[in-house]
């Protein structure tokens, strides 16, 4: 990457029709705006219309199984993720909660599978990320080499049981109540405010969605949660990537899942979507 790169997307990206300030605390209207006016006013709007960036292609890419094999590595980095919703979304909220029931901390699925039955990691976990026009689900941990294949199936097998069958009431209630506490507390500070008006304001969502968080999330039900896992959720269309000393595990790996590409660590490109530098020459 060069510094005319580094300024290019500056020049594109960074601009004031691409922007939103949000201001928060002990401070008046009025003189919040004096403020934004006195640093931001002179920050000329180029004439050049903004980039719109199109929906990414990712939901209609094949899934694939891929080893980045790194000899001599200590462990084997485990990742599953497909493409998933956007922020908007009408089902945000099973989205969360059904994430958090899979991989949403210590207590949740993945991590109760991966750690604490079986000692295979230090932390499984999984989320959705979300942005405006799309976004993926991913589900990652790190294990021993040669338990890398075991674990990328227990994930997988993780994500097809929240769909075919409902989660219990009394696994989702501490669920919901995991996050709703940690709503709370990021509302507790200005900062922690302004980041939640910042987020619903970058995606055009109206502020008062804070006020219905908790109801929202309460809402949820293990109908819902099911519902969401069967359509946004689905192993069948995961890809597996594993990063670390094939040599230790591949044979498993191919065992387990089927078309497993090896890329060694000296092809690697990850701004090609093949993931493989272009033949030589």
């Amino acid at each position: 990457m060069k510094r005319a790169d580094i300024v290019q997307l500056h020049s594109k990206f960074y601009r004031p029709d691409n922007a939103i300030l949000v201001i928060g605390g002990d401070i008046k209207a009025d003189a919040a705006f004096k403020i934004a006016e006195s640093r931001f006013g002179d920050w000329a709007k180029p004439q050049a219309p903004i980039e719109v960036s199109a929906a990414s292609a990712a939901a209609n890419s094949k899934p694939r199984v891929v080893v980045i094999d790194m000899p001599d590595s200590g462990q084997a980095a485990v990742f599953a993720v497909h493409a998933g919703i956007k922020r908007t979304d009408p089902d945000y909220f099973r989205g969360i909660v059904a994430n958090t029931v899979l991989g949403g901390g210590y207590s949740a699925r993945l991590n109760q599978e991966i750690r604490i039955k079986r000692g295979l990691s230090y932390g499984a976990n999984s989320s959705l990320v979300l942005h405006r026009n799309g976004g993926w689900f991913v589900a990652s941990t790190q294990t021993k080499n040669e338990s890398g294949p075991e674990v990328a199936s227990l994930i997988i097998g993780e994500m097809a049981r929240l769909s075919s069958e409902p989660t219990p009431e009394s696994e989702l209630t501490p669920r919901k109540a995991v996050l709703i506490g940690s709503f709370g507390r990021r509302l507790e500070t200005a900062d922690g405010i302004v980041e939640q008006c910042a987020a619903l304001a970058l995606h055009g969502i109206p502020l008062d969605q804070i006020n219905g968080y908790v109801n929202s999330v309460s809402s949820v039900t293990p109908s819902d949660v099911r519902q969401f896992a069967s359509a946004h959720i689905d192993p069948k269309n995961t890809s597996i990537v594993v990063v670390g000393d094939s040599k230790l595990f591949i044979e498993d790996l191919r065992k387990r899942f089927q078309s497993v590409e090896v890329i060694p660590i000296g092809s690697l490109d990850v701004n090609s979507a093949s993931l493989r530098k272009p033949p030589a020459g």
